[in-house]
C-alpha cells in the first residue's frame, strides 16, 4: 500500500507491492551466521548479516544463538534501508529547483 497525503492524515491507496525477506542460517561448531535478504518488487535487494556465538551445537542454547543471529541480521537490514532512505532524501532535497524563473539549490546543510 502507498500512503498519499490529503490534509494532515495519510490515506492508503490500492497500489500494492510485494517485498519478501528470506533468512538463511549457517551453523558452525561455536557460532551461527544469519543472512536476511530483502527482495523488492522492482528487482532491488538489500542484505543484512548477523552473527552470534553459541555453545555446543546440541544444547538448547544453540537455538537462542540462532534467534540472536537472525535479530542482528534484521537489525543490519534495517540500518541498510535507513541509510538508503537518508541518501535518497538528501539527493532529492539537493536537486536544483526553479523558483520564479531563478534556479536555486535547496539543501538542508
Amino acid at each position: 500500500m502507498k500512503a498519499s497525503m490529503t490534509g494532515t492524515e495519510p490515506k492508503m491507496t490500492d497500489d500494492t507491492g510485494k517485498w519478501t525477506i528470506d533468512v538463511a542460517l549457517q551453523h558452525g561448531p561455536y557460532r551461527v551466521r544469519a543472512e536476511a535478504l530483502l527482495r523488492l518488487d522492482d528487482g532491488g535487494e538489500f542484505v543484512g548479516v548477523g552473527m552470534a556465538h553459541i555453545g555446543l551445537r546440541e544444547s538448547s542454547i544453540s537455538q537462542v544463538g540462532s534467534y540472536l543471529a537472525v535479530a542482528r541480521a534484521l537489525s543490519d537490514l534495517t540500518a541498510e534501508l535507513l541509510e538508503t532512505v537518508a541518501s535518497d532524501v538528501d539527493a532529492e532535497v539537493s536537486r536544483a529547483v526553479e523558483v520564479d524563473g531563478i534556479l536555486t539549490a535547496q539543501s538542508t546543510n
